[in-house]
Protein backbone atom coordinates (compact mmCIF):
# COMPACT_ATOMS: atom_id res chain seq x y z
CA UNK A 1 0.00 0.00 0.00
CA UNK A 2 1.45 3.88 -1.10
CA UNK A 3 2.11 5.21 2.24
CA UNK A 4 0.92 9.22 2.43
CA UNK A 5 3.49 11.74 1.81
CA UNK A 6 4.49 14.69 4.28
CA UNK A 7 2.33 16.92 2.76
CA UNK A 8 -0.29 14.73 1.94
CA UNK A 9 -3.88 16.00 3.86
CA UNK A 10 -3.70 12.53 5.27
CA UNK A 11 -0.33 12.67 6.62
CA UNK A 12 -1.17 16.40 8.13
CA UNK A 13 -4.05 15.06 10.06
CA UNK A 14 -2.27 12.22 11.82
CA UNK A 15 0.34 14.41 12.81
CA UNK A 16 -1.32 17.16 14.36
CA UNK A 17 -4.47 15.71 15.57
CA UNK A 18 -5.06 16.49 18.86
CA UNK A 19 -9.00 14.11 18.96
CA UNK A 20 -11.08 12.47 17.34
CA UNK A 21 -12.16 16.29 16.69
CA UNK A 22 -9.43 17.66 15.27
CA UNK A 23 -9.18 14.58 12.83
CA UNK A 24 -12.62 14.33 11.82
CA UNK A 25 -12.40 18.26 10.85
CA UNK A 26 -8.98 17.70 8.75
CA UNK A 27 -10.09 15.19 7.12
CA UNK A 28 -13.69 16.76 6.33
CA UNK A 29 -11.57 19.86 5.03
CA UNK A 30 -9.13 17.37 2.62
CA UNK A 31 -12.18 15.80 0.74
CA UNK A 32 -11.62 15.16 -2.84
CA UNK A 33 -13.55 17.61 -5.24
CA UNK A 34 -17.36 16.62 -5.78
CA UNK A 35 -17.98 15.04 -8.83
CA UNK A 36 -19.38 17.21 -11.38
CA UNK A 37 -22.30 17.00 -14.24
CA UNK A 38 -20.63 16.59 -17.93
CA UNK A 39 -20.44 20.30 -19.17
CA UNK A 40 -19.90 21.72 -15.34
CA UNK A 41 -16.76 22.20 -13.90
CA UNK A 42 -15.74 20.56 -10.55
CA UNK A 43 -15.73 21.71 -7.25
CA UNK A 44 -13.16 21.85 -4.45
CA UNK A 45 -13.83 22.44 -0.65
CA UNK A 46 -12.10 25.31 -1.02
CA UNK A 47 -14.39 27.07 -2.88
CA UNK A 48 -17.35 26.04 -0.09
CA UNK A 49 -17.31 24.94 3.07
CA UNK A 50 -18.86 21.44 3.81
CA UNK A 51 -22.36 21.62 6.35
CA UNK A 52 -20.79 18.42 7.95
CA UNK A 53 -18.09 19.76 9.83
CA UNK A 54 -18.08 19.16 13.37
CA UNK A 55 -19.40 21.42 16.16
CA UNK A 56 -18.07 22.42 18.96
CA UNK A 57 -20.31 21.38 21.95
CA UNK A 58 -18.57 23.11 24.83
CA UNK A 59 -19.35 26.37 26.21
CA UNK A 60 -19.00 29.99 24.43
CA UNK A 61 -14.99 30.20 24.54
CA UNK A 62 -11.74 31.42 22.99
CA UNK A 63 -10.49 28.86 20.83
CA UNK A 64 -7.20 29.25 18.96
CA UNK A 65 -8.09 26.60 16.89
CA UNK A 66 -11.55 27.96 15.23
CA UNK A 67 -12.16 30.94 13.63
CA UNK A 68 -15.04 33.47 15.02
CA UNK A 69 -18.19 32.28 12.65
CA UNK A 70 -17.50 35.97 11.18
CA UNK A 71 -14.31 35.33 10.09
CA UNK A 72 -14.48 31.99 8.44
CA UNK A 73 -18.21 31.25 8.19
CA UNK A 74 -19.70 27.40 7.56
CA UNK A 75 -21.59 28.56 4.67
CA UNK A 76 -21.18 30.71 1.34
CA UNK A 77 -21.50 34.16 2.17
CA UNK A 78 -23.35 35.42 -0.16
CA UNK A 79 -25.99 37.26 0.40
CA UNK A 80 -28.98 39.51 -0.96
CA UNK A 81 -30.54 42.29 1.11
CA UNK A 82 -33.83 43.58 -0.06
CA UNK A 83 -36.92 43.42 1.65
CA UNK A 84 -39.76 40.41 2.27
CA UNK A 85 -41.94 42.04 -0.52
CA UNK A 86 -38.97 42.18 -3.18
CA UNK A 87 -37.88 38.66 -1.86
CA UNK A 88 -41.74 37.43 -2.77
CA UNK A 89 -41.65 39.14 -6.08
CA UNK A 90 -38.08 37.85 -6.98
CA UNK A 91 -38.96 33.71 -5.96
CA UNK A 92 -42.28 34.80 -8.21
CA UNK A 93 -40.13 35.83 -11.18
CA UNK A 94 -37.12 33.42 -11.34
CA UNK A 95 -36.33 30.71 -13.37
CA UNK A 96 -37.14 27.96 -11.55
CA UNK A 97 -35.38 24.51 -11.96
CA UNK A 98 -37.50 22.02 -14.40
CA UNK A 99 -40.17 20.07 -12.03
CA UNK A 100 -38.83 16.31 -11.44
CA UNK A 101 -41.06 13.26 -10.33
CA UNK A 102 -38.46 11.33 -8.79
CA UNK A 103 -36.18 11.53 -6.43
CA UNK A 104 -32.71 10.77 -8.44
CA UNK A 105 -33.63 13.18 -10.87
CA UNK A 106 -33.26 16.02 -8.11
CA UNK A 107 -30.14 18.61 -8.61
CA UNK A 108 -27.20 17.17 -7.24
CA UNK A 109 -26.01 19.56 -3.99
CA UNK A 110 -22.11 20.88 -3.81
CA UNK A 111 -21.77 21.47 -0.34
CA UNK A 112 -22.12 17.72 1.06
CA UNK A 113 -24.20 16.79 3.84
CA UNK A 114 -26.92 19.40 4.86
CA UNK A 115 -27.07 18.03 8.35
CA UNK A 116 -24.65 17.21 11.29
CA UNK A 117 -25.13 13.71 12.43
CA UNK A 118 -24.40 14.37 16.29
CA UNK A 119 -25.12 11.63 18.79
CA UNK A 120 -27.62 8.65 18.29
CA UNK A 121 -30.65 9.11 15.89
CA UNK A 122 -30.26 12.93 15.87
CA UNK A 123 -30.17 15.18 13.13
CA UNK A 124 -28.87 18.40 13.66
CA UNK A 125 -28.63 21.45 10.94
CA UNK A 126 -25.15 23.18 11.71
CA UNK A 127 -24.07 26.30 10.43
CA UNK A 128 -21.31 27.65 13.36
CA UNK A 129 -18.87 26.11 15.37
CA UNK A 130 -19.49 27.81 19.02
CA UNK A 131 -17.30 29.70 19.44
CA UNK A 132 -16.97 33.98 21.00
CA UNK A 133 -16.80 36.64 18.52
CA UNK A 134 -14.27 39.28 19.05
CA UNK A 135 -15.35 42.28 20.67
CA UNK A 136 -14.95 44.55 17.92
CA UNK A 137 -15.48 42.06 14.78
CA UNK A 138 -14.60 42.58 11.18
CA UNK A 139 -16.67 44.80 9.24
CA UNK A 140 -19.08 43.07 6.80
CA UNK A 141 -18.77 44.13 3.24
CA UNK A 142 -22.11 44.54 2.23
CA UNK A 143 -21.27 45.78 -1.53
CA UNK A 144 -20.12 41.56 -1.72
CA UNK A 145 -23.38 40.24 -0.26
CA UNK A 146 -21.32 39.43 3.13
CA UNK A 147 -24.44 38.82 5.97
CA UNK A 148 -24.54 41.50 8.54
CA UNK A 149 -26.26 40.63 11.80
CA UNK A 150 -26.11 39.70 15.16
CA UNK A 151 -22.63 41.07 16.72
CA UNK A 152 -21.09 42.35 13.06
CA UNK A 153 -24.02 44.25 13.44
CA UNK A 154 -24.33 46.02 16.63
CA UNK A 155 -20.66 45.90 17.65
CA UNK A 156 -19.57 47.53 13.88
CA UNK A 157 -21.06 50.64 11.88
CA UNK A 158 -22.19 48.57 8.91
CA UNK A 159 -26.09 49.62 9.37
CA UNK A 160 -24.69 53.58 9.60
CA UNK A 161 -26.43 55.66 6.73
CA UNK A 162 -26.01 59.57 6.90
CA UNK A 163 -28.70 60.00 4.21
CA UNK A 164 -31.31 58.59 6.11
CA UNK A 165 -32.63 58.19 10.22
CA UNK A 166 -30.75 55.14 12.37
CA UNK A 167 -33.60 53.46 12.96
CA UNK A 168 -34.53 53.48 9.60
CA UNK A 169 -30.38 51.83 8.77
CA UNK A 170 -31.21 49.48 11.55
CA UNK A 171 -34.29 47.89 10.27
CA UNK A 172 -33.20 47.01 7.48
CA UNK A 173 -30.80 44.93 9.10
CA UNK A 174 -33.61 42.47 10.24
CA UNK A 175 -32.97 39.01 9.67
CA UNK A 176 -35.96 38.66 7.02
CA UNK A 177 -33.98 41.31 4.22
CA UNK A 178 -31.40 38.69 3.96
CA UNK A 179 -31.72 35.65 1.78
CA UNK A 180 -29.04 33.67 0.27
CA UNK A 181 -27.95 34.38 -3.22
CA UNK A 182 -30.22 31.67 -5.42
CA UNK A 183 -32.70 31.09 -2.99
CA UNK A 184 -35.29 32.31 -5.51
CA UNK A 185 -33.86 29.93 -7.92
CA UNK A 186 -32.96 27.16 -5.75
CA UNK A 187 -35.87 27.02 -2.83
CA UNK A 188 -37.77 23.96 -2.99
CA UNK A 189 -41.28 24.22 -3.84
CA UNK A 190 -42.82 21.39 -3.81
CA UNK A 191 -46.67 20.99 -5.31
CA UNK A 192 -47.45 18.03 -3.23
CA UNK A 193 -46.46 15.88 -0.51
CA UNK A 194 -48.44 12.81 -2.11
CA UNK A 195 -46.58 11.07 -5.14
CA UNK A 196 -48.71 9.36 -7.81
CA UNK A 197 -49.58 6.05 -6.41
CA UNK A 198 -50.06 6.93 -2.85
CA UNK A 199 -53.62 6.30 -1.48
CA UNK A 200 -55.09 9.19 0.86
CA UNK A 201 -58.40 8.76 0.62
CA UNK A 202 -58.47 11.97 -0.93
CA UNK A 203 -60.49 10.84 -3.90
CA UNK A 204 -62.94 8.68 -2.14
CA UNK A 205 -64.38 11.91 0.01
CA UNK A 206 -67.72 13.04 -1.18
CA UNK A 207 -67.78 17.12 -1.81
CA UNK A 208 -69.43 18.97 0.67
CA UNK A 209 -73.15 19.59 0.26
CA UNK A 210 -73.87 15.95 -2.09
CA UNK A 211 -76.40 13.79 -0.67
CA UNK A 212 -74.90 11.19 0.87
CA UNK A 213 -73.65 13.27 3.45
CA UNK A 214 -76.55 14.00 4.85
CA UNK A 215 -76.67 11.01 6.85
CA UNK A 216 -73.17 11.37 8.60
CA UNK A 217 -74.46 15.09 9.39
CA UNK A 218 -77.32 13.71 11.00
CA UNK A 219 -75.52 11.25 12.93
CA UNK A 220 -72.83 14.15 13.93
CA UNK A 221 -75.55 16.81 14.80
CA UNK A 222 -77.82 14.73 16.92
CA UNK A 223 -74.48 13.20 18.45
CA UNK A 224 -73.59 16.91 19.61
CA UNK A 225 -76.95 17.71 20.77
CA UNK A 226 -77.18 14.43 22.95
CA UNK A 227 -73.17 15.42 24.34
CA UNK A 228 -74.68 19.23 24.62
CA UNK A 229 -77.96 18.32 26.69
CA UNK A 230 -75.74 16.11 28.69
CA UNK A 231 -73.27 18.97 29.46
CA UNK A 232 -76.12 21.36 30.40
CA UNK A 233 -77.58 18.58 32.78
CA UNK A 234 -74.76 17.67 34.25
CA UNK A 235 -73.97 21.33 35.15
CA UNK A 236 -77.66 22.23 35.86
CA UNK A 237 -77.94 19.56 38.29
CA UNK A 238 -74.33 20.19 39.99
CA UNK A 239 -75.84 23.80 40.56
CA UNK A 240 -78.97 22.66 41.96
CA UNK A 241 -76.82 20.47 44.48
CA UNK A 242 -75.21 23.49 45.71
CA UNK A 243 -78.55 25.12 47.04
CA UNK A 244 -79.35 21.48 49.46
CA UNK A 245 -78.57 21.87 52.67
CA UNK A 246 -75.72 19.47 53.82
CA UNK A 247 -76.03 16.42 55.03
CA UNK A 248 -74.85 17.61 58.54
CA UNK A 249 -77.95 19.90 58.00
CA UNK A 250 -80.28 17.15 57.40
CA UNK A 251 -79.23 14.89 60.15
CA UNK A 252 -79.87 17.59 62.48
CA UNK A 253 -83.41 18.26 61.39
CA UNK A 254 -84.54 14.61 62.06
CA UNK A 255 -85.02 13.50 65.80
CA UNK A 256 -86.46 10.27 67.37
CA UNK A 257 -87.30 10.73 71.01
CA UNK A 258 -87.99 8.11 73.20
CA UNK A 259 -90.79 8.96 75.06
CA UNK A 260 -90.41 5.87 77.76
CA UNK A 261 -88.56 7.90 80.58
CA UNK A 262 -91.15 10.71 80.94
CA UNK A 263 -92.81 10.80 83.93
CA UNK A 264 -96.38 11.97 84.37
CA UNK A 265 -96.80 15.86 84.11
CA UNK A 266 -93.14 16.43 83.40
CA UNK A 267 -91.94 18.48 80.93
CA UNK A 268 -89.27 16.79 78.74
CA UNK A 269 -87.08 19.17 76.75
CA UNK A 270 -84.99 18.21 73.85
CA UNK A 271 -82.93 19.70 71.25
CA UNK A 272 -84.32 20.05 67.17
CA UNK A 273 -82.68 22.22 64.65
CA UNK A 274 -80.98 24.25 67.74
CA UNK A 275 -84.11 24.95 68.83
CA UNK A 276 -85.53 23.67 72.08
CA UNK A 277 -88.93 21.39 72.31
CA UNK A 278 -91.34 20.80 75.44
CA UNK A 279 -92.46 17.30 75.87
CA UNK A 280 -94.82 17.02 78.23
CA UNK A 281 -97.12 14.16 79.24
CA UNK A 282 -100.27 15.78 80.55
CA UNK A 283 -101.85 14.39 83.60
CA UNK A 284 -105.84 13.91 83.15
CA UNK A 285 -106.67 17.18 84.88
CA UNK A 286 -104.44 18.96 82.43
CA UNK A 287 -106.50 17.44 79.77
CA UNK A 288 -109.84 18.17 81.29
CA UNK A 289 -109.25 21.66 82.04
CA UNK A 290 -108.03 22.59 78.44
CA UNK A 291 -110.88 20.78 76.89
CA UNK A 292 -112.95 22.80 78.75
CA UNK A 293 -111.91 26.40 77.74
CA UNK A 294 -112.70 24.53 73.68
CA UNK A 295 -115.41 26.34 74.48
CA UNK A 296 -113.93 30.02 74.51
CA UNK A 297 -111.34 28.68 72.00
CA UNK A 298 -112.83 31.27 69.18
CA UNK A 299 -112.59 34.33 71.32
CA UNK A 300 -108.65 33.54 72.19
CA UNK A 301 -106.07 35.31 70.14
CA UNK A 302 -104.97 32.24 67.88
CA UNK A 303 -108.06 30.16 68.18
CA UNK A 304 -107.38 26.35 68.42
CA UNK A 305 -109.03 23.13 70.17
CA UNK A 306 -107.11 21.03 72.74
CA UNK A 307 -107.54 18.56 69.69
CA UNK A 308 -106.21 20.53 67.35
CA UNK A 309 -103.27 21.18 69.39
CA UNK A 310 -102.42 17.73 70.73
CA UNK A 311 -102.30 14.78 68.65
CA UNK A 312 -102.44 12.50 71.31
CA UNK A 313 -104.51 14.09 74.48
CA UNK A 314 -101.54 12.62 76.47
CA UNK A 315 -98.60 14.57 74.96
CA UNK A 316 -97.98 17.92 74.31
CA UNK A 317 -95.51 18.79 71.66
CA UNK A 318 -94.64 22.62 71.38
CA UNK A 319 -91.38 24.63 70.08
CA UNK A 320 -90.41 26.40 73.53
CA UNK A 321 -90.04 29.79 72.17
CA UNK A 322 -92.18 32.26 72.86
CA UNK A 323 -93.67 34.21 69.97
CA UNK A 324 -93.51 37.56 71.13
CA UNK A 325 -89.51 37.95 71.11
CA UNK A 326 -88.27 34.40 71.20
CA UNK A 327 -87.48 34.07 74.98
CA UNK A 328 -87.53 30.65 76.86
CA UNK A 329 -90.80 30.78 78.91
CA UNK A 330 -91.07 28.78 82.58
CA UNK A 331 -93.42 24.96 82.50
CA UNK A 332 -96.01 24.83 84.90
CA UNK A 333 -96.33 28.94 85.95
CA UNK A 334 -98.52 31.24 85.01
CA UNK A 335 -101.99 32.04 85.44
CA UNK A 336 -103.16 29.31 83.48
CA UNK A 337 -100.35 26.44 85.04
CA UNK A 338 -98.97 25.68 81.68
CA UNK A 339 -95.78 28.12 80.61
CA UNK A 340 -94.95 32.01 81.52
CA UNK A 341 -92.42 34.25 79.94
CA UNK A 342 -91.28 36.52 82.93
CA UNK A 343 -89.58 38.53 80.26
CA UNK A 344 -92.80 40.66 79.19
CA UNK A 345 -95.47 38.39 81.17
CA UNK A 346 -97.04 36.30 78.27
CA UNK A 347 -99.20 33.20 79.82
CA UNK A 348 -100.06 29.90 77.82
CA UNK A 349 -102.14 27.16 79.22
CA UNK A 350 -101.49 23.46 79.22
CA UNK A 351 -102.05 23.25 75.24
CA UNK A 352 -99.36 26.05 74.89
CA UNK A 353 -102.18 28.50 74.17
CA UNK A 354 -101.88 32.10 74.10
CA UNK A 355 -103.82 33.19 76.99
CA UNK A 356 -102.55 36.17 78.42
CA UNK A 357 -99.39 38.77 77.50
CA UNK A 358 -98.07 40.48 74.46
CA UNK A 359 -97.48 37.49 72.75
CA UNK A 360 -98.96 36.91 68.89
CA UNK A 361 -99.61 33.17 68.40
CA UNK A 362 -99.97 30.08 70.31
CA UNK A 363 -96.75 27.93 71.12
CA UNK A 364 -95.13 26.97 67.52
CA UNK A 365 -96.15 22.75 67.16
CA UNK A 366 -93.25 21.09 65.18
CA UNK A 367 -93.80 18.52 62.79
CA UNK A 368 -93.83 15.08 63.94
CA UNK A 369 -95.17 11.47 63.82
CA UNK A 370 -95.48 9.23 66.38
CA UNK A 371 -93.44 5.68 64.97
CA UNK A 372 -94.90 3.60 68.14
CA UNK A 373 -96.58 3.90 71.10
CA UNK A 374 -93.38 5.15 72.98
CA UNK A 375 -91.34 6.69 70.13
CA UNK A 376 -92.05 10.22 68.28
CA UNK A 377 -90.09 11.83 64.59
CA UNK A 378 -89.63 15.33 64.74
CA UNK A 379 -88.90 16.41 61.22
Amino acid sequence: AAHPTPTSPLHVAFATCKSVKMLSRLVSRAAPAVRAKPGQAAVFPAQVRCFAHPINTHLMRDNDEISPSSEKPMYRNEFIMKSPKEHQEDVKTAVKHPAVHDTSELIQSHAGDPHQYYGIGEWRFAHYDTVREPTFPRKPDISKGELASGATVTRTDVWADPKEPAITSVAKFSPENFRPVGFAENAPMPTSTVPEGTLDFRANRLPIGHADRRPFVYFMTAASGVIAASLIRAIAGKLILTLWPAKDVFAAGIVEVDLRPIREGQNFVCKWRSKPVFIRKRTPEMIESCKKDDVIAPSMREPATDAERCKKPQWLICIGVCTHLGCIPQPDAGNYGGYFCPCHGSHYDHAGRIRQGPAPKNLELPPYAFLDDNTIKLG
